[in-house]
């Protein structure tokens, strides 16, 4: 099982590799979901799943999937058009105001329009940009400096990828998105900093909890950040702090320092849209808590970006 949409830096290649060290644990945690490809490869659901994302479209989707996936597949069924590409991506920025505040209510099923509507853009849109979701602050909704007319970005017209992600499979649409609803009946879905994934009610001290970490990598920060402590360190203290769980921490490799945790290596392949493709060096983290992983030191992985 997977998202009906393409995400950058997706683990979906290293799925079964984490789910080794992490084995089935009664509470499984997510703070970075993204695509939530390690939750949805899981062998087996554990009993209490909480996923979340900054990204307020994100956690949006995932609950509307969760709770309208009927009304998700109705709005997001909709041809490629550049035109309409700009004319929503400035529409759902739009919304930023009104999603914040009510994405703070964990019982709030969300708004399927949006969910639906971001979806056909993250399967139409061609690299970054779309709708990136403004962190501390309002987001520029006119044509002088955000979206398509700045941007020049044109969709994806052909049939070797994302314009026409929701079929792609051999599923139908409202297959998919139904079969991703009934996957997450029981999963909370959670908006905000990361830490809200981590409060008292979730998970206690023992290897029963299994939580897999997805921050903004290092490198990342550094070239984008405001100078205020990176989230990837906070969440690595928090790590060192909790070696009692069992973890899972992604990065490139060389980014942490955490004694007495095993770290396998690994490379994914990202393909360019030239045609070409580049490597980077990436690592997993694996608390003195987890299973032994038997893959040595080093995983050669090589796929798409999922």
């Amino acid at each position: 099982m997977k998202a009906p949409f393409p995400w950058f830096g997706g683990k979906r290649d290293v799925v079964d590799l984490v789910w080794r060290a992490l084995g089935e644990p009664k509470q499984y945690i997510e703070p970075f979901c993204g695509s939530a490809a390690i939750l949805l490869g899981a062998r087996k659901p554990a009993s209490l799943e909480v996923i979340g994302d900054v990204n307020g479209f994100v956690a949006n989707f995932w609950r509307c999937v969760r709770h309208q996936p009927d009304e998700v597949v109705r709005h997001a069924d909709y041809p490629v058009s550049h035109v309409d590409l700009g004319a929503r991506h400035a529409w759902l920025l739009g919304q930023v105001p009104r999603l914040s505040t009510e994405l703070q209510d964990a019982n709030w099923e969300g708004d399927a329009k949006v969910a639906g509507w971001w979806l056909w853009g993250q399967c139409c849109w061609i690299g970054s940009g779309w709708c990136e979701w403004p962190v501390g602050q309002i987001p520029h909704v006119s044509d002088a400096g955000m979206g398509i007319q700045a941007a020049g970005q044109i969709p994806h017209v052909s049939d070797a990828g994302r314009g026409d992600l929701l079929t792609s499979s051999g599923l139908t649409a409202a297959k998919w998105i139904g079969e991703l609803s009934r996957r997450l009946e029981r999963v909370r879905v959670i908006h905000g900093d990361w830490s809200r994934c981590l409060n008292s009610h979730y998970g206690g001290e023992g290897p029963g909890t299994a939580v897999f970490f997805d921050p903004p990598y290092l490198a990342y920060e550094e070239l984008y950040g405001k100078g205020d402590k990176a989230v990837a360190q906070a969440v690595a203290e928090w790590c060192a702090e909790h070696p009692k769980l069992r973890i899972a921490l992604a990065g490139h490799f060389g980014d942490y320092d955490l004694p007495g945790w095993s770290v396998t290596r690994w490379e994914l392949k990202r393909l360019t849209y030239s045609g070409g493709g580049t490597k980077a060096s990436e690592a997993i983290w694996f608390s003195p808590a987890c299973l032994p992983t038997d893959v040595g030191a080093q995983a050669s992985l090589f796929g798409a970006e999922q």
